[in-house]
C-alpha cells in the first residue's frame, strides 16, 4: 500500500476514534474530587429521602458513614460539581472520611451506556441523585445498563438517596412529570389530566414497594396531588394498597437496612415534616376526584417509624377524604396538627 494510502487510512481511523471519544464526552461530564483510585469498602444499606432546598447535613453525613471510606458518586442531569468538596469535607469533619466524591453529569441517554459511567457507579460505595428534572433521570436511565448497575449496587447494600427530583425517582412508582409539573387543584379536578404521567419499576429500593415519593411538599402545597397520585395508582390497577411518602424542604427520612426510619432536618428551617399516606379504597368518582379513607402519618424532627408495616411510629395519624375535588381532614387541616 502506498504511503499516502496508509496515511489516509490512519487519518480516517483516527477520525473515527476522535468522533467516538467526542460522543462520550458530549454525553456526560465527570468531576472527580479526592483520590481517583478505586477502593473497596464494606457498606451498610440505607435510603436517604430528602425533600429539596438546602441539603440536610445530618442526612449526608449518615450516607457518608454508611459508605465507610469508599467512593461516593453523585448523579445529576444539570449543574456541575457543587456536591464534591461539600460532601468530602462534611465526611472528614465527622471522622468518616471518604476516598472520593465523584459527580457525573448525565447529558443524554448515551451516557448510560458509557463504560466510564458504568464503572464509576459499579464501584461506588454510595450513590446520590441531585435535584433537577426527574423526567430526564427516567428518560436517560430507564431500560439501560446504568439502571441495571444501580439496582445491582442497591442489592449489594450501598446507601442510596436523592433530593427533590432525585427523591421523586426513589419509589416503586414514579411521578415522572414528562409533560411538566402538576398542581394539587389540577390533580384533584382530574387525575387523568395530561400532566399526570407515571413510570414504574425503576429503582428497586427496599421498603418502597407500591410507593410513590414527592418533595417540596408543604412549601408547594402538594397534598392534593399526592392524593391524586395514590388514586391513579389504584385506578390503573398497579396496586391494591397505594402508598406515598412526601418530604418537606430541608427535611429527610432516613431508612435503615432493618426498616427502621427517622426524620432529620437542617437547623433553621420551617415546616420540616414527612408525610406517609396510604389508600386502599378505589375512588368513588374520578373527575372531580372523590376518594375516602386516605390514612396519613405526619412525622417531625426525630420521629421514628417502622417501614416494614408503618404500624409502629411516633408521629401524628389522621385521615383525608377527597369529595368532588376538595380535600377534607379529620384533624381540621390537610397537613395535620
Amino acid at each position: 500500500m502506498k504511503k499516502w494510502m496508509v496515511g489516509l487510512v490512519v487519518a480516517v481511523l483516527w477520525g473515527v476514534t476522535l468522533t467516538a471519544a467526542g460522543a462520550a464526552r458530549s454525553s456526560y461530564t465527570y468531576y472527580p474530587y479526592g483520590d481517583e483510585g478505586d477502593v473497596t469498602a464494606a457498606t451498610t444499606y440505607g435510603v436517604n429521602l430528602m425533600g429539596g432546598s438546602t441539603d440536610v447535613d445530618e442526612a449526608m453525613r449518615w450516607m457518608a458513614e454508611k459508605a465507610n471510606g469508599g467512593d461516593f458518586v453523585i448523579l445529576r442531569t444539570s449543574g456541575s460539581d457543587g456536591y464534591n468538596q461539600y460532601l468530602y469535607d462534611l465526611a472528614a469533619d465527622n471522622q468518616s472520611p471518604l476516598n472520593s466524591v465523584e459527580t457525573i453529569l448525565l447529558k443524554s441517554r448515551n451516557a448510560a451506556y458509557e463504560n466510564v459511567v458504568l464503572d464509576k457507579v459499579k464501584n461506588a460505595e454510595a450513590v446520590f441523585f441531585a435535584g433537577g428534572d426527574q423526567f430526564l433521570y427516567v428518560d436517560y436511565i430507564e431500560g439501560t445498563p446504568l439502571e441495571d448497575v444501580l439496582n445491582s449496587r442497591i442489592q449489594k447494600g450501598i446507601p442510596i438517596g436523592g433530593t427533590s427530583a432525585g427523591l421523586a425517582i426513589q419509589g416503586d412508582f414514579v411521578y415522572d412529570a414528562q409533560n411538566g409539573t402538576v398542581y394539587s387543584d389540577e390533580a384533584l379536578a382530574d387525575p387523568y389530566n395530561r400532566y399526570m404521567t407515571f413510570s414504574r419499576n425503576f429503582l428497586e429500593n427496599r421498603y418502597l414497594a407500591n410507593t410513590i415519593t414527592d418533595s417540596h411538599f408543604e412549601q408547594r402545597d402538594r397534598m392534593g396531588r399526592l392524593v391524586g397520585f395514590l388514586s391513579r395508582n389504584l385506578l390503573d390497577g398497579w396496586t391494591t394498597e397505594a402508598k406515598g411518602i412526601a418530604v418537606n424542604e430541608q427535611t429527610a427520612l432516613l431508612i435503615e437496612a432493618d426498616g427502621s426510619a427517622r426524620v432529620a432536618v437542617q437547623p433553621g428551617g420551617t415546616n420540616q415534616s414527612v408525610y406517609l399516606a396510604k389508600a386502599t379504597s378505589q375512588p368513588s368518582n374520578v373527575s372531580p376526584l372523590s376518594i375516602s379513607n386516605v390514612n396519613v402519618i405526619k412525622l417531625e424532627n426525630g420521629d421514628t417509624i417502622d417501614m416494614t408495616d408503618w404500624a409502629n411510629h411516633t408521629g401524628f395519624s389522621y385521615q383525608l377524604d377527597a369529595v368532588n375535588g376538595v380535600l377534607r381532614s379529620s384533624s381540621g387541616s390537610i397537613y395535620g396538627n
